[in-house]
């Protein structure tokens, strides 16, 4: 995909979007009485620490070679793992700080997949998580943006075993990315400390990105353009709550 500035685009909006609180449209709304909605009285703001184990997928990488018609490489398909860190500063919002990792393979697709070492994929991302209801369950939306960092396994790998020539030299790098995601949170016993996560993300990775913030007579923005490298995470674990 040569130009992903929708998905930077529609994740910023989105991620906006979801920091406007209750109370932040009740204050716009007016009315009489307390200025905090009835939904936020006695509620206390609290942290939250969650561990996830899953699957990753998905990932073609940008990749060109002279003697080779239309390779492609791919993050291949391996397990994961996560942290996150969340702040619930609202019954209906909290912050969240998160790192997932998978480790794979980089593999070459050219006459058959085959893999050419080992690669772990690593996401540091900061983002916001909107429950769409109250409760013991609640199902929320997860939007977070962040960094990516490949880390192959091997500098140098042999695209084609019978010719020694066929040398690809890797390295690791970081890119910008972003995810979206669905999930919900289901707590256990009267207390609802401990409770069970599931997620299902869309990862994608701006690939030889650049980017820039311009201005104008008509105004200004931000623009960032790439190649996308998607990958997809459904992933579950324990969440535990602190501070209630």
């Amino acid at each position: 995909m040569k130009n992903v500035k929708w998905i930077v685009t529609l994740g910023v909006l989105a991620m906006l979007a979801t920091l406007v609180t209750d109370d932040a449209l009740a204050q716009r709304r007016g009315g009489s009485g307390s200025s905090r909605p009835a939904s936020t009285a006695g509620f206390v703001p609290y942290a939250e620490f969650s561990a996830t184990y899953g699957s990753m997928w998905g990932g073609n990488i940008p990749f060109s070679y002279s003697s080779y018609s239309s390779p492609k490489l791919r993050a291949g398909t391996g397990p994961s793992y996560g942290f996150a860190l969340a702040y619930n500063m609202h019954p209906m919002q909290a912050i969240e700080l998160s790192y997932t990792r998978q480790d794979g393979s980089l593999d070459l697709d050219y006459k058959g997949v085959r893999t050419l070492t080992d690669m772990s994929v690593n996401f540091w991302h900061i983002g916001s998580v909107r429950y769409l209801a109250p409760g013991k369950t609640k199902p929320f939306v997860l939007v977070s943006l962040g960094a990516t960092y490949f880390s192959p396994g091997s500098s140098t790998v042999q695209l084609d075993p019978e010719d020694p020539d066929t040398v690809l030299y890797t390295k690791s790098v970081t890119k910008f990315s972003a995810s979206l995601g669905l999930g919900f949170k289901t707590y256990f016993g009267s207390a609802e400390r401990i409770g069970l996560r599931a997620t299902f993300k869309v990862l994608p990775t701006l690939y030889n990105s650049w980017g820039g913030i311009y201005f104008g007579s008509g105004g200004g923005g931000v623009s960032v353009s790439g190649n996308a490298i998607w990958q997809w995470e459904a992933a579950a674990g324990l969440t535990v709550k602190f501070g209630t």
